[in-house]
């Protein structure tokens, strides 16, 4: 059924949020209520490998093979709607604020192709492009700017198409993360580290509109090489000792601990960078008030203390469920673990939004 037909019965459908790394799927499922919106179904995957390779879809069929999977094992019931608002990888885009003077709706369309075409290492007729102004000044306007490879976008939404999904859009992940973590009312520039299985999304807000983003190799999956390289286990046997002991006794002489520790102080060391150059290079008369930690690889246990105590301030585990209802049918270790889906919730808030 279309949404067209949709609409003309007066039926309001539900959407699903999507999110795709290079080695998993995440999906949600919201249900708008009276108090809001309500979780009603989720689902987790681990891909097989080669499908997706550094953000980019090299076969889509495997891709919408996948996606079927992964819906039909949601729970507690399979996702059957067709509407999907998908992610497209932080690394893979172009996220920039730039200054333009104030003009006309059909000026500052030409203004910001060519101001954005300044600023990325691609043509802008490669590119989809969308643009919103955040601030307006008074002679400027302030913009962000969002822009994605058509050759990287087109992947992802064949791949929509060829498991008979109806795309709602595509959004960069990091964007749907911030919505899901912090509130549009919020004016305190927040810091949010988002550890991926795949790769970990470092950025700054502030209400709701990233100003900084960048991508580092640190990721879930580093996490666990280095354990079963550090005692020689298989990878399975790697996954299970982290997730029961976490980064060990946190001290010195504490065998996990010296594992973890190099990816740890590399993680803290970015985690510094992105603070001082906000500060020196975005605004300088904003400070970074409050720093979240969010993904799979942020349930390691004490990696939120640990990393408190080395860039000396609060880091917190991040809650996408934090104002959302929860079905009581939801297994109860989908709402004990619900942290890994930031990303997806915030796609299934952008699917609400888009029905």
């Amino acid at each position: 059924m279309s949404l067209l037909l949709y609409n003309l019965l007066g039926i309001r459908p539900n959407g699903f949020g999507l999110e795709i790394e290079d080695s998993s799927l995440k999906a949600i499922m919201l249900k708008k209520t009276r108090k809001g919106a309500e979780v009603v179904s989720c689902a987790a995957r681990q891909m097989k490998k080669g499908i997706i390779q550094d953000g980019q879809v090299v076969n889509k069929q495997e891709l919408a093979n996948e996606i079927g999977g992964l819906l039909a094992s949601a729970k507690p019931r399979p996702i059957k709607s067709k509407f999907v608002v998908f992610s497209i990888p932080e690394s893979k885009s172009f996220i920039r604020t730039i200054q333009i003077p104030k003009m006309t709706r059909e000026e500052a369309v030409e203004a910001v192709k060519w101001e954005t075409e300044a600023n990325i290492p691609v043509s802008a007729d490669k590119v989809y492009l969308d643009w919103q102004v955040i601030e307006s000044k008074e002679k400027n306007e302030e913009v962000l700017v969002v822009a994605v490879p058509k050759e990287i976008a087109d992947g992802y939404y064949e791949s929509m198409r060829l498991a008979k999904l109806f795309p709602l859009a595509a959004e960069v992940d990091v964007i749907a993360t911030i919505r899901s973590l912090t509130s549009e009312q919020e004016v305190k520039t927040t810091l949010i580290v988002d550890v991926g299985a795949d790769v970990t999304s470092v950025s700054v807000c502030r209400n709701q509109i990233p100003y900084f983003t960048s991508s580092l190799p640190v990721s879930g999956k580093t996490f666990t090489d280095a354990l079963q390289k550090g005692l020689g286990v298989s990878w399975e046997k790697a996954e299970e000792l982290k997730a029961k002991y976490g980064l060990g006794k946190m001290q010195k002489d504490d065998m996990l601990y010296n594992i973890y520790n190099p990816l740890l102080e590399n993680l803290a060391r970015e985690i510094e960078k992105s603070l001082v150059f906000y500060a020196d290079s975005i605004d300088p008369n904003s400070q970074v008030e409050s720093i979240i930690l969010s993904g799979g690889g942020s349930l390691l246990r004490y990696m939120a203390d640990y990393l408190s105590k080395r860039i000396k301030g609060q880091v917190i585990l991040g809650s996408p469920a934090k104002g959302l209802g929860i079905s009581k049918d939801l297994p109860a270790e989908v709402v004990r673990d619900i942290c890994p889906f930031a990303t997806a919730v915030g796609l299934a808030m952008k699917a609400n939004d888009c029905l």
